[in-house]
């Protein structure tokens, strides 16, 4: 069995005039949440842990959705927000604290791919831990650092190569995470006062972890980051559409 936390806490500045949260803004005839869901279809033995406001639970019953969508899904939800996607995922502490493997993915992204590949890479690796990359150069992404086969460094913010995470982690023990989480905090890690989850695979680096990558096309990886980047996709969709026609 194989986790899948799902972060969905952070606000963002360009969604501050959408009566609903992200993960229910519609792109299509689907919702952010349903397509996030569906991006995970191909693994089979699979649970999925959220992170939610609770006021969006109240408001806008984001917890009864999961429900429908995966019936054996765990919600957590939090009065306040967090200082950071670290912090957020730490807040499944009592579910993730253990020898099983971790995915931590961004609640505004798919991937287009089937996700063992990637994994099947990082197992036949014996790799600690593992991402996917793109190439890109912008400085709202993080950065990875790479020699031969291996992760040595990233970099949030900051391009020290192409190679641009997607928000993608995978962990082969959940309770790696959690350990490099807590030096990340303990050595107040952040950047303008936020907790990222890049900064835990800095640490898995110190404590000697050998940490995989994968690479896709930049294609392949869609961000809902901003209204740009939604109708950036909800183009590329209809495109597609149009092609199988």
């Amino acid at each position: 069995m194989i986790r899948v936390l799902i972060p969905s806490m952070g606000t963002s500045a360009f969604f501050k005039d959408s009566f609903f949260p992200k993960p229910l803004y519609e792109i299509g005839d689907k919702t952010i949440l349903e397509m996030v869901v569906e991006d995970y279809d191909t693994l089979p033995e699979k649970q999925f842990i959220f992170v939610f406001s609770q006021e969006d639970c109240q408001r806008f019953h984001l917890d009864l959705s999961v429900k429908v969508l995966c019936p054996d899904a765990e919600v957590i939800q939090l009065r306040h927000q967090t200082a950071g996607a670290l912090c957020t995922c730490l807040m499944a502490i009592e579910s993730i604290n253990d020898d099983e493997p971790l995915l931590i993915s961004n609640g505004d992204q798919v991937i287009d791919l089937d996700y063992r590949i990637a994994l099947d890479s990082f197992r036949s690796k014996n790799a600690d831990a593992g991402i996917i990359t793109f190439r890109n150069i912008h400085p709202r992404c993080s950065y990875a650092k790479k020699q031969g086969d291996w992760v040595v460094e990233v970099a949030e913010k900051r391009p020290l190569s192409q190679d641009a995470l997607t928000g993608f982690f995978y962990f082969r023990h959940g309770k790696d995470f959690v350990e490099a989480a807590k030096q990340v905090l303990l050595k107040q890690n952040h950047l303008d006062g936020k907790y990222y989850l890049s900064s835990a695979v800095n640490e898995l680096i110190l404590m000697g972890k050998q940490i995989a990558f994968f690479d896709v096309r930049k294609e392949q990886y869609s961000s809902f980051y901003s209204p740009a980047k939604i109708e950036e996709y909800a183009r590329k969709l209809k495109m597609k559409e149009g092609s199988s026609l």
